[in-house]
Order: C-alpha cells, then sequence, then structure tokens
C-alpha cells in the first residue's frame, strides 16, 4: 500500500513537471519568434484550434507565441483579455505573475458576464479552462524561476 502511494504521489509531480519543462520550452521559442518577427507571426483573421490543449490559437491574441497584428481589434472579450496579456508581457516580461495573475481575472469577468465568445467550435466552457491552466502553469514556473516567490 505505501508502495502504490509513493507511485501515485510521484506520478502527480511527474507529469505536472513534463507539462511544465514543454511550456517554458514553447514558449521561450515562441517568445523568440515573436520578438524577431512579430509583423510575420501575427494574426488579421479569428481563428479557434486546439481548444482544450497548450497548443491553443484562439482569437487573434489568445496562444503561446500568437498574437494580433498591430491595429488589429480582438474577436471577443476573452481575446481582449488576452491582448491585454500579452502587452502586459510585453512590458514587464514572461516570467511576470502579475500579468499572468490580472489575466486569469480578466477570464473570471468574461465569465461572469454570460456573454459567448465568437466561435462555436471552441466555446468559452472549453477555452477558459484551458487558458486558466496555462496560466497557472506559466505562474508556477515564474515562481521556481525566481527567488521571490509571489502570492
Amino acid at each position: 500500500m505505501v508502495r502504490v502511494l509513493i507511485c501515485s504521489t510521484r506520478t502527480r509531480i511527474i507529469i505536472p513537471a513534463i507539462t511544465c519543462i514543454f511550456f517554458i520550452l514553447a514558449a521561450a521559442d515562441c517568445s523568440a519568434h515573436i520578438h524577431s518577427d512579430s509583423q510575420i507571426n501575427c494574426s488579421k483573421t479569428c481563428v479557434a484550434q486546439n481548444c482544450n490543449n497548450m497548443g491553443i490559437r484562439y482569437g487573434k491574441f489568445c496562444g503561446v507565441g500568437w498574437t494580433g497584428c498591430p491595429g488589429q481589434k480582438p474577436c471577443d472579450d476573452l481575446d481582449a483579455c488576452c491582448k491585454t496579456h500579452d502587452e502586459c508581457v510585453e512590458k514587464k516580461g514572461m516570467m511576470s505573475v502579475k500579468c499572468h495573475e490580472k489575466f486569469k481575472n480578466c477570464i473570471r469577468k468574461v465569465q461572469k458576464s454570460g456573454k459567448t465568445g465568437f466561435s462555436q467550435e471552441c466555446p468559452y466552457e472549453t477555452v477558459m479552462p484551458t487558458m486558466i491552466q496555462g496560466m497557472d502553469m506559466a505562474i508556477l514556473l515564474s515562481q521556481l524561476g525566481s527567488q521571490k516567490i509571489e502570492l
């Protein structure tokens, strides 16, 4: 029985750790591309792909390495949250826990509004938990990479 608990505990730690490592590598790679070729990698159309995994692309601004072109308006209120998050991270850096927390709060406000998003393929009920989980991982990684843990 002790052995089962140890395996279960290890599994609960290892799987999120591997996911976090993947997220860091993806964010670092995408961040480099965004800053070097922001005009090439920007979006002018509303997209809804991979709604329930870390490869999510939603609207023009939501998703790791995904951003709207200068002057583009968000596709809906959730996409506006992503635009604001992109702007915050651009100013304060990918490791800014405050940017990630503000983004999560923005998502909650949109959720409470009762509005629906632009996409029927990727409804808010699917997209929002995916984004919140991604931000939780980003916060964890930011805290692991920092001497000072922000709460």
